[in-house]
């Protein structure tokens, strides 16, 4: 087959959109034993409203987190959220004026969502709450402690029933709140249970993060997955044909005023046809979907010599 420089036919604009990636991971019913609750950020204890001996509820606040890492990361965050607002609002203006595309205000109003919800996650980080209902049973640090991520701050025996435990994997702690909707699939082809996150167990040594769930009807002692969605974030996706892996790295073929070439990209998971391009590209890109492992191969030839 021959190739030119030319692009081929079939080629797709990159457009932006919203994708709420997935998490899924090990889960297990467990009975009522201690919870540890833990600090979700980096922090100081600003106050806790719990002792010994008192009774808590699901999704009850025990404690705040303040102090200067909170609140510089608190005001990181609404400068990130008001600056995507602005450019949003800016955005629908020109679009007003004709100035602008249906493609960009869809950026823009995704990188706003995101934005939004990376402050909401951190407001909610910021409270301790407990995961279950119980009684406290101790307590790991008292008002005034230096926290970071994970560090327990106090135990609670559940007072009956069971919750769920799971693992998940590559899970960003700040993009885990109290009160996200999740599903517990039993391995044992039950229906599958809604459950709501309760808090951040801790890190696991293998780099797992643990995470406590509540849930009505749960199973005994029933194994199976935890499924839970994270909050949408702005992707750009690209038919996954479209992507080459050469040597351990991602690639696509751009087609613009200078040609064909080849642009490194990182992509997400594939979901279905299409594949979430995380960095590398830009909306309104052109990017080649025929032939395009050919077009990027076809200079390979002249790196190697035909036998004698």
């Amino acid at each position: 087959m021959a190739l030119t420089a030319q692009a081929p036919a079939g080629w797709v604009t990159v457009r932006a959109t919203e994708q709420s990636p997935r998490l899924s991971g090990f889960a297990s019913v467990q009975p009522g034993t201690p919870v540890t609750i833990t600090a979700l950020q980096a922090g100081v204890l600003a106050s806790l409203a719990v002792a010994p001996g008192d009774t808590v509820q699901p999704g009850q606040t025990i404690g705040r987190l303040g102090g200067p890492q909170i609140a510089a990361a608190l005001a990181t965050a609404q400068g990130a959220s008001d600056a995507a607002n602005a450019a949003l609002a800016a955005e629908r203006g020109k679009f007003a004026d004709h100035l602008s595309t249906t493609a960009a205000v869809a950026q823009a109003e995704a990188a706003a969502a995101a934005a939004h919800a990376d402050l909401a996650a951190l407001r909610a980080a910021s409270n301790l709450q407990s995961p279950v209902a119980g009684q406290v049973q101790s307590l790991a640090a008292g008002p005034g402690a230096a926290l970071q991520p994970g560090q327990p701050v106090a135990v609670v025996q559940p007072a009956a029933g069971a919750w769920v435990r799971a693992v998940l994997y590559d899970a960003p702690a700040a993009g885990l709140s109290p009160g996200m909707a999740a599903r517990f699939i039993p391995a044992n082809g039950a229906p599958a249970v809604s459950v709501t996150l309760r808090g951040v167990q801790g890190n696991l040594a293998d780099g797992g993060l643990a995470l406590a769930f509540s849930g009505a009807g749960l199973p005994p002692g029933e194994a199976g997955t935890l499924s839970l969605s994270l909050p949408p974030r702005p992707v750009l996706l690209v038919p996954s044909e479209a992507l080459v892996l050469d040597d351990g790295r991602w690639w696509v073929m751009l087609h613009d005023a200078q040609g064909d070439h080849a642009v490194e990209v990182v992509p997400g998971a594939a979901e279905g046809a299409q594949t979430p391009i995380l960095s590398g590209l830009a909306a309104g890109a052109r990017v080649i979907v025929q032939d395009a492992a050919l077009l990027y191969h076809r200079d390979i030839a002249a790196q190697y010599q035909p036998p004698d």
